[in-house]
């Protein structure tokens, strides 16, 4: 039997700023842990690159986090999980959990059938998306919708902005939807502007049930921590990354209280 330190933090993982999303969520289902935040800004986007190029950063990435002594690591990238996650499964012994666009419970909310899916390109063209496709194609219309350049102009800090509002009008122009599926775990930070142009729609990304999958996936192997109050620890292939943390991070956590105070 192997030990494992239930102190030993928790890897997650994003090219950018988008896998915060998933850390604010995870935080809050499990303040007792401990976590590192790996984003590899000195390869984004992972979206404009090829499966090769992509799989050999985030190996890059895995392995600079194992070096720390992870316990488990969550691939919060969509792009990221299509290309590397059966690999990474294959070459670590820890956990690896990975993000997909939510289509299913989108498919189970959708009231007209008509699902927008915006995400990279990259993930769109993978086997995973296809699968997902096909699989729900027939509960309703499902339209994909590349948006090539949103995670950077998130990167910029223009997701609550006139730039940012540009870019998704043009994004959904024409397009009608009653579900919008969040196939990047940047565009969370687009969410009050994608309310602004669907204030009826559902919208829907695949975070906040990797967050919970993360909490059933400790309990089933009984590596939750019992300390106290956790810490976050912040790494980059880019140190200019370190210096935006703070100010992100806030935001995401301002837009997740806005999600509970609504559901509530």
């Amino acid at each position: 039997m192997i030990f494992v330190d239930k102190t030993a933090p928790i890897g997650i993982f994003d090219s950018g700023v988008g896998g915060l999303t998933v850390l604010g969520r995870v935080r809050r289902l499990l303040p007792g842990e401990n976590f590192i935040y790996y984003a590899d800004e000195k390869n984004f986007p992972y979206g404009d690159k090829t499966e090769e190029e992509v799989r050999a950063a985030v190996f890059a990435a895995a392995e600079e986090m194992a070096s720390k002594g992870i316990k488990m690591l969550v691939v919060a990238c969509n792009t990221a999980t299509a290309a590397a996650i059966e690999e990474l499964r294959a070459a670590f012994a820890f956990p690896v959990l990975g993000i997909e666009p939510a289509i299913k419970p989108a498919t189970e909310r959708a009231d007209s059938g008509r699902i927008a899916v915006i995400a990279t390109r990259l993930t769109l063209k993978e086997e995973k998306f296809r699968r997902l496709f096909d699989d729900y194609s027939d509960v309703g219309e499902i339209i994909p919708l590349p948006a090539a350049g949103l995670a950077d102009l998130v990167e910029k800090g223009h997701y609550n902005d006139d730039v940012g509002r540009s870019f998704l009008r043009m994004l959904f122009k024409d397009v009608a939807a009653d579900t919008v599926v969040l196939g990047c775990t940047h565009y969370l930070f687009t969410l009050p502007l994608i309310r602004e142009m669907f204030p009826d729609a559902v919208i829907i990304d695949g975070g906040e049930g990797l967050a919970r999958n993360v909490v059933r996936t400790l309990d089933r192997l009984d590596l939750r921590s019992a300390a106290g109050e956790g810490t976050v620890t912040v790494l980059s292939s880019d140190d200019a990354f370190l210096g935006k943390f703070d100010g992100f991070f806030r935001d995401v956590n301002s837009i997740l209280d806005g999600i509970a105070h609504k559901m509530e």
